[in-house]
């Protein structure tokens, strides 16, 4: 990727739309990566606006109007830094006519205490973080993919937190995703202590009993069990399990799944009475609900 410093130098020279997509086109160069890769890598995205093939190419050779939103994304799609992102933004903003957001408490009126407090939030910027997670949870492994969403969920959980706060259930969400994709890369120690922390701080903020809480929880458990502590992990899975039960959840949607994964680390440790138990328990739970038993 370019340094920060040419692509912010030319992104302040920028006032013309055709100024804009030339440089659009600059940083997918240097990004290494094709339109075609682009496209491809992009399509599934959810809520993704303008990162299929054929809207990045219209867009880049066009001379309609380029939505924010496709700058914004396609910038995360090459890589680059934040302060090239904060460049490219603003420099969209000035071919736009957009004033730049400025801050609405005037100096004389903060404090010492404000000055040192977290930053007001920046809905440009939280709206760049959440393209960044919608960027990341669609890489996978081909071409370092895993690799670069590790590097964009430690982005979007850094800035998140200075803006937010640590325990903000957006930061939490990144953190989560982040220890996901450590578990992916094999980085399992890593995993373990940022999930760790991550369930911790969902227990607090969100309940014991939460969604997203379990979840936490299970990726814990698949990463405990990876990394070779199976009973560790089967009380964990047991815990997530019991949280999950159809009679007692309104969000059993899942406990088959972790019925699974419970049995997998159940045979791995030879502990086949309770793997029995888990299976019927789960034959019993299919029925109930009219699913066919495997």
């Amino acid at each position: 990727m370019s340094t920060d410093s040419t692509v912010t130098a030319w992104a302040k020279k920028v006032t013309t739309p055709a100024e804009l997509r030339r440089l659009l086109r600059h940083v997918q160069d240097e990004s290494g990566r094709s339109i075609r890769a682009l496209g491809a890598e992009n399509a599934r995205a959810k809520d993704q606006a303008g990162l299929s093939r054929s809207t990045i190419s219209r867009h880049l050779s066009g001379d309609g109007d380029l939505p924010l939103r496709f700058v914004e994304s396609f910038a995360v799609a090459c890589g680059v830094s934040e302060t090239e992102r904060d460049a490219l933004v603003t420099a969209w903003r000035r071919v736009r006519g957009v004033p730049t957001e400025a801050s609405t408490t005037a100096p004389d009126q903060r404090s010492e205490s404000d000055a040192a407090a977290r930053p007001t939030a920046d809905p440009g910027h939280l709206t760049t973080l959440r393209v960044m997670m919608e960027v990341a949870t669609r890489l996978d492994g081909r071409n370092g993919g895993l690799a670069a969403a590790r590097r964009l969920y430690e982005r979007v959980r850094t800035a998140r937190s200075e803006i937010l706060g640590p325990d903000d259930p957006l930061t939490l969400e990144a953190a989560h995703n982040l220890g996901t994709v450590l578990a992916q890369l094999d980085q399992h120690t890593a995993a373990s202590r940022v999930l760790s922390e991550t369930y911790e701080a969902r227990r607090r903020v969100l309940g014991p009993e939460a969604s997203a809480t379990l979840s936490t929880l299970e990726n814990l458990a698949t990463t405990t069990a990876e990394m070779g502590h199976l009973d560790a992990a089967i009380e964990l899975f047991e815990q997530v399990l019991l949280a999950r039960q159809p009679e007692t959840s309104p969000g059993h949607a899942r406990y088959a799944d972790t019925a699974e994964k419970l049995m997998t680390a159940l045979d791995r440790a030879g502990d086949h009475v309770r793997r029995k138990q888990v299976a019927r328990e789960l034959a019993r739970a299919r029925t109930a609900s009219g699913d066919p038993p495997d």
